[in-house]
């Protein structure tokens, strides 16, 4: 069976083919990048991979290892040219919230297509400001917000627009993937006749090894795994944090993704984002500066060494699907908050598998943080690891998969 992916960025192996360093291999990138790995070893697969990029002008073509993929500048008439070249037996566009999946539909066509519903964004969009007020976001708008014409005010207008694209692919395909209470429910709402098909994800192979143990960890240090944007609510944690300190003054933070704080010179502080500024705002008047600490973009390795080092994976999105993350934290068991929201709520069936609270209250998180301090000594994190090894087993979800590739393409 010929599959093709139509994804919103080539995945690293394509990448590194166009820049001439094929060493670099699938397993350097995300979940996609792991799902086509394993796609790559099915026999009954063949895999061909198509994303728009601005470093071609037309389109090329490469065989990697376990793909042939497709780069392309995103122009309708290259879609086109890419399917006719493939003529696949089932197209898989990974995510919704780029026109330019809109725009693959409206050259190819609709059929024995699916969709993979990932964020969601025309949802996310009620929720990008995680709860600051509008006219405190316009208050931090910085120096950099008004050069590069990226406020946040810009970004929500923007993936407003996206969400609308978002509708429009949803209404003009009859298949869909998604894995959460939630997203069926959102996708169902905008096109009631979508065939919905249930698959997990799979994840980044080093998180299918490691245990957490509260021997080896810091006691009292809190991991996230980004925190760039008001979406992903660090500021509700910064919030929360005095009540817990007054109770643990050891406690530390430690966020991965981007370090938007970075730098003390001047220009680089003219160069922060008004999150950034509304962020550094907030720790100094909480009095958090040694407390948090942006530790900047992470791989796999790093990503699994920090889980296992911190006493708390913390989830404090004001909206999410399945966030990875707390997928990965949770194969490893560490001791796991989230905030009740979106699809969050299916991956902590029971308290066993972590705890929830309600987005926005800072004693609520406070207590949270405060409870699991208390109890991750004799935390037995068995039942956690046991339900996330089963929701990301790979066979299952190959298997599942392939079954889904063969009702779209029939």
């Amino acid at each position: 069976m010929k599959v093709l992916w139509v994804l919103n960025t080539p995945l690293p192996e394509a990448l590194s083919l166009l820049n001439g360093h094929p060493e670099v291999s699938h397993a350097t990138g995300s979940w996609v990048c792991a799902l086509a790995e394993a796609l790559g070893d099915e026999e009954d697969i063949q895999l061909f991979t198509v994303a728009p990029s601005p470093l071609v002008r037309n389109w090329v073509e490469y065989k990697g290892a376990s793909a042939t993929h497709f780069i392309l500048s995103a122009k309708q008439q290259h879609w086109r040219d890419v399917f006719e070249r493939v003529k696949p037996d089932v197209t898989h566009i990974h995510g919704t919230e780029y026109p330019y999946f809109s725009e693959f539909v409206q050259a190819c066509g609709n059929e024995h297509v699916v969709v993979s519903l990932q964020g969601l964004v025309s949802e996310i969009c009620k929720h990008y400001y995680g709860g600051v007020p509008e006219p405190v976001v316009r208050r931090y708008t910085s120096v950099r917000d008004i050069i590069r014409r990226d406020s946040l005010m810009r970004q929500k207008n923007d993936i407003t627009r996206r969400g609308e694209s978002e509708i429009h692919l949803l209404q003009s395909v009859n298949h869909v993937i998604g894995r959460t209470s939630w997203d069926r429910r959102v996708c169902l709402g905008i096109n009631p006749a979508l065939h919905y098909h249930s698959c997990n994800e799979m994840l980044r192979r080093a998180f299918y090894s490691g245990k957490w143990e509260y021997s080896h960890c810091i006691p009292h240090r809190i991991f996230l795994s980004q925190g760039h944007y008001p979406l992903k609510g660090i500021h509700t944690l910064l919030e929360a944090l005095p009540s817990v300190l007054s109770k643990y003054p050891d406690t530390q933070v430690h966020i991965a993704g981007t370090n938007i704080l970075r730098g003390e010179s001047l220009s680089q502080k003219l160069l922060r984002s008004g999150y950034a500024r509304y962020l550094v705002a907030l720790m100094r008047a909480l009095q958090l500066e040694d407390v948090v600490r942006f530790i900047g973009e992470v791989d796999a390795s790093r990503m699994k060494q920090e889980l296992l080092s911190a006493n708390v994976f913390a989830s404090v999105s004001a909206i999410e699907n399945s966030p990875n993350s707390l997928c990965e934290a949770q194969m490893l068991g560490v001791p796991c908050i989230a905030s009740n929201v979106g699809g969050t709520v299916d991956l902590i069936p029971e308290q066993d598998c972590g705890m929830m609270y309600s987005f926005g209250s800072k004693d609520a998180l406070a207590r949270s943080i405060v409870a699991q301090f208390e109890g991750s000594a004799h935390f037995d994190n068995t039942k956690m690891r046991q339900v996330a090894a089963s929701r990301h087993d790979r066979q299952q979800i190959i298997q599942n998969m392939k079954r889904i590739y063969a009702e779209v393409a029939n």
